[in-house]
């Protein structure tokens, strides 16, 4: 965890802000990272270690299953509760003060409705307890938005936004979950493009060090795994005439987007020397969003399977 001191600038808050700097079209989406991304670090959410041999964790992967896929997970349920109302306060009151937003670079919740009113219903739904969280979060840590789907349309929130919150309120937990679980996995192939830990997909390829070795990285736990540096992450295609790669002008050396004509899908790639901080990673996505949009204008898309 990246640590402040005091009369220091906040790391996180700092690297967006230059971001905001280098390009005006991210000013808005970075002021909002800026408003959430210091909170889900410093948030504190209470978890039960999970129960889980070295043994058990090897059969799990062997199959294909994510070590915390059907297992009980204890945690404390009101301070996922209070995040979430945090999150959505600081959602609103980024509404508030937004003068513009630029349609391609903010969220839909916060591009096509006013941000605010969508936070501030989720905010009251909160305050008056007329969300069951301790009934969402299963799904919630399973990727499953059924759930959450119905309990937004029945009290006339907003999906997208709903699901975004919650999804960032469980973060804390499942990086608590990968700090313990990481040490059983050492030495355990993972061929997937989705998390070993929670089973999101990976978010990020990093190419490391002199040899450039190929590793994924989970948005969600902050996981990391070696991956074949000449394979699909969604379809696991390996032909390599099937595989390409897209770079952004001048910046060939330090990023690149990997295509797969098979699936239509991509995954954006940066050169880093060792592993990205896990509270940085949103940042990193957000600032390479410019190989989105290389990707997407030529048709290929992130893929989502669960």
């Amino acid at each position: 965890m990246t640590t402040k001191t005091a009369g220091t600038v906040d790391p996180i808050v700092q690297s967006l802000r230059r971001l905001s700097q280098e390009s005006r079209y991210l000013k808005d989406a970075a002021l909002l990272y800026e408003a959430i991304l210091p909170l889900l670090r410093d948030a504190h959410i209470l978890v039960e270690p999970v129960s889980l041999t070295r043994d058990q964790a090897s059969s799990k992967m062997e199959t294909g299953l994510p070590l915390l896929h059907n297992l009980n997970l204890e945690l404390d349920i009101q301070s996922v509760h209070d995040l979430m109302l945090q999150l959505a306060l600081a959602v609103e009151t980024f509404g508030e003060k937004k003068q513009q937003s630029y349609r391609r670079e903010m969220p839909r919740w916060c591009s096509d409705k006013p941000c605010a009113a969508n936070a501030s219903q989720v905010r009251l739904a909160l305050e008056e307890n007329r969300l069951n969280i301790s009934e969402l979060l299963p799904s919630m840590a399973a990727g499953e938005r059924n759930l959450v789907t119905s309990a937004a349309q029945g009290l006339g929130l907003d999906i997208d936004l709903l699901w975004i919150v919650m999804q960032n309120a469980i973060k804390p937990a499942l990086r608590a979950w990968c700090r313990q679980l990481t040490p059983l996995t050492e030495g355990i192939p993972w061929y997937r493009g989705s998390c070993f830990i929670c089973g999101a997909d990976a978010a990020l390829g990093e190419l490391r060090g002199n040899t450039q070795s190929k590793y994924l990285r989970c948005g969600q736990c902050g996981a990391d795994w070696s991956f074949r540096r000449l394979q699909c992450m969604y379809c696991g295609n390996e032909d390599h005439a099937a595989l390409g790669y897209l770079y952004p002008e001048n910046q060939k050396e330090k990023l690149r987007v990997e295509v797969c004509e098979k699936c239509k899908g991509y995954l954006k790639v940066i050169a880093a020397f060792s592993p990205t901080p896990l509270e940085m990673l949103p940042v990193e996505d957000l600032a390479t969003l410019h190989l989105d949009f290389i990707a997407q204008e030529r048709g290929y898309t992130r893929l989502v399977r669960r």
